[in-house]
C-alpha cells in the first residue's frame, strides 16, 4: 500500500473472491459483510486498488500444480503487470517433480524459485504450516524455520524467515531469519489483531 508494488497471489485454498473481499477489508479498515460494513465509496475505492495491485493465478485443471506452471505464470505476470512480489499459499500442494527424497525435492524447488526471483526481480513469499508441534500447557511452542515439514531447507536458504504466532489476546511476529542486515533484524513485535477487518497494529498489552 505504502510501495505501490503489484503482487501476484497463487492461492489453493481460498478462491479470488474470498482474497479480494479480505484485501478490501485490510485497505479500508472495514468489515466487507455485516453490520458497519463499508460504504459504496470505500467499496469502489477498495476494489480499484486491490484490481490495480493484484493477480490472481486460479488453478482450474483437475491436475495437481507443479512448480513449472507456476514460475510460467508468473513470468507472464511480471511482463503483463509489472508484479514485483508473489505470494504462494500453501507450498504443499505443489507437485514435487524429480528424483530424490522429499528433502531433496524441496531444496531444488527452493532454489529453482530463488533463481526466478532474482532473474525477474520478484520477492517471492511462501506461505508454510509447520510439522505438529508439542503443545506445553495452554500454549504451543513458536514454530520458525526447523519446525516446517519437509526439510531443513526452509531454514537454510530463506532470506527472510517470519512466524505468525497467535496467542490468546494478541500475535507475535517472529523474524527468526535475516540474511542481509540492511533488510532487518531477528526478533519479535507483538502486535493486536482485528479478525473483523484482518488489519494488525501495535499491541496495547
Amino acid at each position: 500500500k505504502q510501495s505501490e508494488w503489484k503482487l501476484a497471489v497463487c492461492s489453493f485454498e481460498n478462491a479470488p473472491d474470498i482474497h479480494i473481499a479480505r484485501l478490501m477489508e485490510i485497505y479500508c479498515e472495514e468489515k466487507f459483510f455485516g453490520e458497519g460494513k463499508m460504504d459504496q465509496a470505500q467499496f469502489d475505492s477498495a476494489f480499484k486498488w486491490v484490481n490495480d495491485h493484484f493477480t490472481f493465478l486460479t488453478h482450474e485443471s483437475s491436475e495437481p500444480s507443479t512448480l513449472d506452471s507456476i514460475l510460467e505464470r508468473l513470468k507472464i505476470s511480471v511482463a503483463r503487470t509489472g508484479i514485483r512480489g508473489a505470494v504462494i499459499d500453501p507450498y504443499n500442494y505443489i507437485v514435487l517433480e524429480g528424483d530424490g527424497s522429499e528433502t531433496e525435492k524441496i531444496s531444488n524447488m527452493l532454489t529453482r524459485v530463488q533463481s526466478f526471483a532474482k532473474s525477474y526481480g520478484v520477492h517471492v513469499w511462501f506461505v508454510a504450516h509447520p510439522s505438529k508441534m508439542q503443545r506445553y500447557g495452554n500454549e504451543l511452542p513458536r514454530p520458525d524455520g526447523m519446525s516446517i515439514s519437509g526439510s531443513m531447507s526452509w531454514w537454510a536458504k530463506a532470506d527472510v524467515g517470519l512466524t505468525v504466532h497467535r496467542k490468546e489476546q494478541d500475535t507475535e511476529i517472529i523474524c527468526w531469519k535475516s540474511r542481509y542486515r540492511w533488510i532487518g533484524q531477528t526478533g519479535i513485535a507483538e502486535l493486536s489483531y482485528n479478525k473483523d477487518t484482518g488489519t494488525y497494529k501495535e499491541s496495547d498489552f
